[in-house]
């Protein structure tokens, strides 16, 4: 299979999600907010930074239960829709514009980046991107994320329980997202993704290829090994118990040593 050239995501790649972005995660965030949540009190966490927070979904979530969040990222629209939503909502929450592999905000209980956030990154920039969030650790304290699960991806026919074909109405604009991916021998994703946004007789059509760096569940005990962690928790976005052909998406906590 041909080797597709992955880079790490620029701050206005994420300019178009931003646009609908809540409407099509609502629901993939309500299942995953609750298995983070979980976590964070069973090891006891009171203070945390979501350094790729986006439009702000488990920054919102983790507030309304209690915890102390910050939340950051390098795209300004998003951090701008995640500012009016707070506004909205009477809610003091700090949001910060910086890249997760040079954030230097404070020392927190916990660290988290969600939905395939280091996917995004080249594994050279995941490996500085470590480095920052051991920085804004206190000592301990704990790192999760979660992940795309390259040797599920790469068995059988399953790559093709990505394709996806949404549509969701905002207003008087209907959008509709259609998507296929692929998988390289690197762990390479890449989505080829054409989205239509009606409104009234007009119809505008967006086509985009990303690519995503997908990992291992070994890969990933290994990285985070060499920077300075320890896996202590791996399991499906849902809480499930994690396996290796039949999970999607890897949910780690790792421990800053």
């Amino acid at each position: 299979m041909k080797v597709v050239t992955h880079v790490s995501a620029k701050p206005s790649h994420y300019n178009k999600e931003s646009e609908g972005y809540d409407e099509f995660n609502e629901h993939n965030s309500q299942i995953i907010n609750r298995t983070i949540e979980t976590l964070l009190r069973k090891y006891n966490v009171k203070t945390v930074l979501d350094i790729t927070c986006g439009t702000g979904s488990q920054v919102f979530y983790l507030h309304k239960h209690g915890y102390q969040v910050v939340g950051a990222d390098f795209n300004a629209k998003m951090l701008a829709i995640a500012k009016q939503k707070a506004k909205k909502e009477n809610l003091k929450i700090t949001f910060l514009k910086c890249d997760m592999r040079t954030a230097r905000i404070g020392e927190f209980d916990a660290v988290i980046t969600i939905f395939n956030a280091i996917g995004h990154l080249t594994k050279n920039d995941f490996e500085q991107a470590l480095n920052s969030i051991s920085v804004n650790l206190n000592k301990n304290s704990i790192y999760i994320f979660d992940i795309f699960n390259r040797r599920y991806l790469e068995h059988a026919d399953t790559i093709t329980k990505l394709t996806i074909d949404w549509q969701t109405t905002v207003g008087k604009i209907t959008t509709r997202k259609i998507q296929y991916s692929t998988i390289d021998d690197a762990g390479i994703l890449t989505s080829n993704t054409i989205t239509l946004q009606q409104s009234g007789k007009k119809t505008k059509i967006n086509q985009d290829v990303q690519t995503l760096q997908t990992y291992s569940a070994q890969e990933l005990k290994q990285l985070l090994t060499e920077h300075g962690f320890k896996v202590v928790h791996q399991s499906a976005i849902d809480g499930a118990t994690f396996d290796d052909k039949r999970s999607e998406r890897i949910l780690v906590v790792a421990q800053k040593k």
